[in-house]
């Protein structure tokens, strides 16, 4: 049986599919760094990887999946560490990262249709010699893929002026297991947004444009997170602002300990500001710091800050391994909850980085430098979930689901899309086939009546308040600051 699974495979998609152990194994994980005692209890490992060259590859693996049973997996370029793109009952890998032509530029209508494998960056730059641009991209636009951004949902980059990838997207086309591609429009695309690919392959995206324009950066110190949120409200409110990105003293001193070229003072925190230079008012935004305890920086140092907006995961470097929380929060209780979260892991080497989503909200990420070698490291990870659980109680709301927080799925996707999504699950995928075990999580291998995603919700509450008294272990700045090495 398994000599003619793979024969027929290998008949199917000649040399876009791969067997090959090694190769296998490169794709039984993302960014972030689990427990082994976790990623024991999924099978990780594809059985085979296929990377299709045409659209019409992804239609015959996706048929020989329907027919034979076989769970598939899409993969981008697995750019963020919540487990939307790894297989949970091994099967078939789609690398879909070789999908990546850019299809066709529309300047007068302003849309650009890409394949899914394509990299914002790049597409950046393949835009502006139409003389248009992205309106968004993440920042991890160097790496991160336009279909992998879709399926797990993305704000970033631009979008306090443009909101999410949603409001970009135009129309995607989607394989289902049967085959059949279809093309969805409005509300129709909405159960493929953030839902990991577990509804169907997209093969192409039609993205909303801008005319190409130059952004005037500003960067600005605050001595305190109090003051930071009122020049945010008023500034909001006041300027026509693209991006507005805000830095910790701690996640400062991350970057420059892994080779940035800033620091801050204590306490203090940056916030980096792009207008359109059409918008630009020099005088009313010096005048807006300064009535809010403001520094700004020179125009050089601005644009070595906003140069810098694409390299967040640098700071890997002085962890090892770098423990991420994510959440929104509104631009009205950051001070108070931040400082809260600072307080509450105050052993700790804490960073963060946060960008104005819209008038009333911030996407905040707070990184913790640790190291996955350390044998508390399971109970370490827990804290990770205390900033977004003190978020919560300031109005926040988390981020993204993927498979390691599925348990959240319901809160992320609201309930009713959450009910229409398993509604469509069933009607479309009733074995559970398609990229299985994220927006409902899989089941322990060791105890299948508890599902990954409950046990890592509740051991992570279980754990938390222990973690916290777990001082910073890793290497690079210490609390205070300080760079040293543990």
């Amino acid at each position: 049986m398994k000599d003619e699974y793979r024969r027929r495979l290998t008949q199917l998609l000649g040399d876009s599919v791969s067997f090959d152990q090694q190769i296998c194994a490169a794709y039984d994980h993302d960014l972030g760094e689990m427990p082994g005692v976790l990623m024991a209890q999924i099978k990780a490992c594809p059985t085979a990887v296929v990377v299709p060259k045409t659209t019409q590859d992804v239609v015959k693996a996706l048929t020989f999946a329907g027919e034979t049973g076989t769970p598939v997996t899409p993969r981008g370029q697995a750019s963020s560490g919540f487990g939307g793109a790894i297989p949970t009952r091994g099967g078939l890998l789609l690398d879909l990262s070789s999908l990546n032509r850019v299809l066709a530029v529309d300047q007068e209508a302003m849309t650009v249709d890409v394949e899914p494998g394509v990299v914002w960056q790049g597409l950046s730059k393949e835009l502006q010699r139409c003389g248009l641009d992205n309106r968004i991209c993440p920042t991890s636009a160097p790496s991160a893929t336009v279909g992998g951004w879709f399926a797990m949902g993305g704000v970033g980059i631009g979008s306090l002026r443009y909101g999410s990838v949603a409001d970009v997207v135009e129309e995607i086309d989607v394989v289902g297991l049967d085959g059949r591609t279809v093309t969805c429009r409005g509300d129709r695309m909405q159960p493929y947004y953030q839902t990991c690919g577990s509804l169907g392959i997209i093969t192409r995206l039609r993205l909303k444009c801008r005319k190409a324009e130059a952004l005037r950066p500003y960067a600005i110190e605050f001595p305190d997170a109090f003051s930071l949120q009122a020049f945010m409200q008023e500034a909001i409110r006041s300027f026509d602002i693209d991006t507005a990105i805000l830095h910790s003293d701690g996640y400062v001193a991350m970057r420059k300990a892994a080779g940035g070229h800033h620091s801050l003072a204590k306490g203090h925190f940056l916030a980096i500001l792009a207008i359109p230079e059409s918008q630009a008012d020099d005088a009313k935004l010096a005048l807006l710091t300064k009535m809010h305890k403001g520094e700004q920086f020179s125009e050089q140092v601005a644009r070595e800050e906003w140069g810098d907006r694409f390299y967040p995961m640098r700071i890997k470097k002085v962890g090892p391994t770098v423990l991420v929380g994510e959440f929104y929060l509104p631009v009205d209780n950051f001070a108070a909850a931040w400082e809260e979260i600072a307080g509450d892991l105050s052993r700790d080497c804490i960073g963060m980085e946060a960008l104005a989503i819209s008038k009333s909200e911030l996407t905040v990420l707070v990184y913790l430098p640790e190291c996955s070698k350390d044998l508390l490291y399971p109970v370490r990870m827990a804290k990770a979930v205390r900033p977004a659980a003190i978020a919560r109680r300031h109005g926040g709301r988390p981020y993204t689901a993927g498979m390691w927080f599925a348990a959240e799925s319901k809160e992320v996707l609201g309930k009713a899309k959450y009910a229409g999504y398993r509604r469509l699950k069933k009607e479309l995928d009733p074995e559970n086939l398609l990229n299985p075990g994220k927006i409902v999580a899989p089941g322990m291998r060791w105890l299948p009546i508890l599902n990954l995603g409950t046990v890592v919700h509740l051991g992570s509450a279980l754990a938390s308040p222990f973690a916290r008294f777990l001082s910073y272990r890793g290497k690079g700045p210490s609390p205070s600051g300080e760079h040293h090495e543990h």
